[in-house]
């Protein structure tokens, strides 16, 4: 068996993996690079029998529908299959633009859905995806099983999210010691402190919502789980309010995991317009807003002395050349930060590691791999560069 990573192997963002047996070859993710926030200059992958006709491809994998991981599904070459989560492909499908993104809603109707705990087969690789919890709904670690090997390859998890402590779980019952674990290792370049929960941020979110009438939140639409969250927050005679866009992926949200928990059924949401404006400034809410003229201006008709905006994004957007986020959160009396990282703490994932008692570690999706070495150094941890192949 062999592992080559493409890339991410010193960047976080635009990862792609390789896993290859005599038979079958397969790719994981391919993102775009996250070039903003990393100063580099993002370019497209190109990788033999996956992006042209020089090779083969058996299938590509994706773990969940952020762009850093799924964003350069178009370059996959016709007759390549791929596939992903029942509500990763929705949701991505009402992402896209409605204009400029007809020709990859064609594409991504040929993805094929797979059912999570459920194996499948591609050749001679046996696939398990399993359900994780990250920023990103319906994400998900693979097991491969192949020439008598194992090999876990994580994606981006987190096991502080509102399912988090599934996750040890689900490496104990279903995964077990694997061979090579491949680990995303994004919080490796960040301070090793223990996160914030998103229960804990419910729980902040309703303090705030008895200090202030009117409560805005900036949240990327796809963490849905968040939102799911602040919604359940707000108590009767309160509203929750969203647009139509995010109603819908709320709605998604209750058909696909409405059946596995009641957390998701029943989410309480009514959708913005000007017709609710005085029952709005009667009663109170909650109120999911983007950084567009649109919000600022319902935002400005509301009470600022009243009024409190939340943060509920990563706080790099901020320093980001010409951002207009600094001067949006200044519409409000007050502002504050309300957020978690998306990813596994370094305790979190020397955890995992401990768990999986790997042969061999491959840090991927990390801008400090080495880093690695020094959290776990009693394990063989790996450090490679992009388009490396290394051979189990």
């Amino acid at each position: 068996m062999q592992i080559i990573i493409h890339r991410g192997t010193h960047q976080i963002g635009g990862v792609s993996t390789e896993i290859r047996t005599a038979q079958t070859r397969i790719v994981i993710d391919m993102g775009d690079e996250l070039s903003p926030a990393q100063g580099i200059t993002p370019s497209p992958l190109s990788i033999p029998g996956v992006t042209d006709t020089k090779g083969f491809c058996d299938g590509v994998l994706f773990t969940h529908n952020h762009a850093d991981h799924v964003g350069q599904l178009q370059s996959i070459r016709s007759g390549v299959p791929f596939y992903m989560g029942r509500l990763a492909k929705e949701v991505l499908r009402e992402s896209l633009p409605r204009r400029t993104g007809v020709l990859l809603k064609t594409r991504l109707e040929q993805a094929r859905c797979f059912v999570p705990g459920r194996p499948f087969q591609i050749g001679d690789i046996a696939i398990t995806p399993l359900s994780v919890d990250h920023s990103a709904c319906d994400s998900y670690m693979f097991l491969l099983e192949a020439e008598g090997k194992k090999v876990l390859h994580t994606g981006d998890f987190r096991v502080h999210g509102l399912r988090g402590k599934a996750v040890p779980k689900i490496i104990d019952k279903r995964v077990g010691k694997v061979d090579v674990l491949i680990i995303e290792g994004t919080t490796l370049s960040r301070s090793d402190s223990i996160p914030v929960s998103e229960r804990q941020l419910q729980r902040q979110l309703k303090e705030q919502m008895l200090n202030y009438k009117y409560v805005f939140a900036l949240c990327a639409s796809t963490n849905l789980e968040r939102i799911c969250a602040f919604s359940k927050a707000v108590p009767r005679g309160k509203y929750f309010v969203c647009d139509a866009y995010q109603s819908k992926l709320l709605d998604l949200l209750q058909q696909y995991w409405g059946p596995y928990s009641p957390w998701y059924r029943n989410i309480k949401k009514v959708i913005y317009g000007s017709n609710l404006q005085a029952r709005l400034k009667e009663r109170g809410f909650v109120m999911m807003v983007r950084d567009n003229q649109k919000f600022r201006k319902i935002i400005r008709s509301f009470d600022p002395q009243q009024s409190i905006l939340l943060y509920c994004m990563w706080n790099g957007y901020l320093q980001q050349e010409r951002s207009t986020l600094p001067s949006f959160l200044r519409l409000t009396g007050q502002w504050a930060s309300l957020h978690t990282s998306g990813h596994a703490s370094q305790q979190d994932l020397r955890r995992i590691i401990e768990k999986t008692s790997p042969r061999f570690v491959l840090p991927i999706h990390t801008d400090f791999p080495q880093r690695l070495q020094t959290l776990c150094p009693r394990e063989h941890v790996v450090l490679l560069s992009d388009g490396e192949t290394f051979t189990l």
